[in-house]
């Protein structure tokens, strides 16, 4: 449900599932050796999942236990092989990863539930299922929450509370027991439920009881280079509301006006602009923020185009001096001047007006760009050079008609550091960090 690849994410199933049977004294015994290797090469990871535990290996371990206790909706071993092996440093990371948090989970769950702590400690599986986009444990819950958006909405078309699952509950994959899935094959298909009538307080309430009887482990991965935290969300409101409060808006990141120019001649689209540089900020915008006195930034970009054609989606992504990983994202100017109006309606109207006239021009010229200039012929050539121009060039289109103007707006109302420029940012990062109100308890494993 997060914005990991779905290999990484089913390779962490597999890898806590992996951690659990072994046992913590295997794991710490064999697994160092992997996780602190310099360099790593598939024929490294392939002797790995060979290694023997008794009269089995890794690899028969997991594939022994796909389809009953690992539930991963059809991707076997051999996908997630060559997803390692196949990226070269980007796989060896994700391997490094899920060894490391399978590792992790063992040492640390007992700071989450002492009674799931106590399921999965001992060697050996302990009626524990391991999930990824299965229907009885994520199918159901994304129907619970279906509901409860619907619910929160009041019959007012667009006003849910959230703009899609992440944002209530990130969580990639689940641990859970049978009682779990009892209870939420029970809640899914109540007839309440499906008039849309559940509540988020039933539905958190609910996942919360569960976690707290090691029923369930709601955990969002994120890749980790360093040492992983396992880190509480949602669980105590108090804490998450403090939290809130120690953010603080710092300003704005320098950045740089794109440079270049775009014309028609004899029906010929024309685009000019220096050669690439590569310098941060000729595109995107920075909010600098201050997170529990961590350093961090939220990037505002305009992501122009998909499948060869203009789209209007802006991103808006958190993430943090140090961490490997992103802390959230939410996209769309309609999603974030709706949690920008919460704060000051004034300026969330300005931002939407703002960047609704220029998209229309950005919109325009793309399309000359495409129908008129090269963007046609790059996109379909096949090439990856050619997709890449064509990328490139969209891009500046993106800058010199979106960016450019919206930039200088945004920048004037965030240099001044103020209540009002903190509560806005606070909207934005206990949104995109899924600490809502409404949020959803879960766990994250990161560094």
């Amino acid at each position: 449900m997060a914005d990991s690849p779905k290999e990484a994410e089913v390779a962490q199933v597999m890898f806590c599932y992996l951690a659990d049977s072994l046992g913590l004294a295997e794991v710490n015994k064999e697994w160092p050796n992997y996780i602190n290797a310099k360099t790593l090469d598939e024929d490294t990871i392939n002797k790995f999942f060979l290694k023997k535990y008794g009269s089995k290996t890794y690899e028969t371990i997991i594939t022994s236990a796909l389809g009953s206790n690992i539930d991963t909706s059809g991707v076997d071993l051999k996908v997630i092989k060559k997803f390692f092996t196949s990226q070269g440093p980007t796989g060896y990371d994700w391997f490094k990863s899920s060894l490391k948090i399978g590792q992790s989970l063992l040492t640390q769950l007992n700071t989450v539930s002492t009674k799931l702590s106590s399921k999965i400690s001992p060697p050996g599986w302990k009626d524990i299922f391991y999930v990824r986009g299965d229907k009885q444990v994520v199918d159901a819950i994304a129907e619970c929450f279906r509901s409860a958006n619907k619910q929160s909405s009041k019959n007012i078309k667009g006003n849910e509370s959230f703009g899609n699952i992440n944002k209530w509950s990130p969580a990639d994959i689940y641990f859970a027991s049978k009682e779990c899935k009892k209870v939420l094959s029970d809640l899914s298909s109540n007839s309440e439920t499906k008039k849309d009538n559940l509540t988020f307080a039933k539905l958190n309430e609910t996942i919360g009881k569960l976690i707290k009887e090691g029923d369930i482990l709601p955990l969002s991965l994120k890749k980790a280079v360093g040492s992983i935290k396992i880190v509480k969300v949602n669980f105590i409101r108090k804490i998450e509301e403090k939290l809130i409060s120690e953010t603080y808006c710092k300003g704005i990141q320098p950045w740089n006006k794109q440079e270049g120019s775009f014309k028609i001649v004899n029906k010929k689209f024309i685009l000019q602009y220096p050669l690439k540089v590569e310098r941060e900020g000729s595109r995107d915008m920075y909010i600098l923020i201050e997170s529990n006195k961590q350093q961090g930034r939220i990037q505002v970009r305009h992501a122009p185009a998909s499948g060869g054609k203009p789209q209007s989606s802006v991103k808006v992504i958190l993430s943090y001096k140090g961490a490997s990983a992103f802390g959230g994202q939410l996209v769309g100017i309609p999603l974030l001047t709706k949690l920008i109006s919460g704060v000051d309606t004034n300026f969330s109207s300005k931002l939407r007006t703002s960047f609704d006239s220029l998209y229309k021009k950005f919109e325009k010229t793309a399309n000359d760009y495409i129908n008129f200039g090269e963007g046609k012929k790059l996109y379909n050539s096949g090439k990856k050079e050619d997709k890449n121009k064509f990328n490139e060039d969209i891009g500046v289109i993106s800058a010199l008609t979106v960016m450019n103007d919206l930039r200088p707006i945004i920048t004037e109302y965030f240099k001044k550091t103020g209540e009002q420029q903190h509560n806005v940012v606070r909207a934005i990062f206990a949104y995109v960090s899924s600490r809502s109100p409404l949020s959803s308890p879960f766990v994250i494993a990161k560094d």
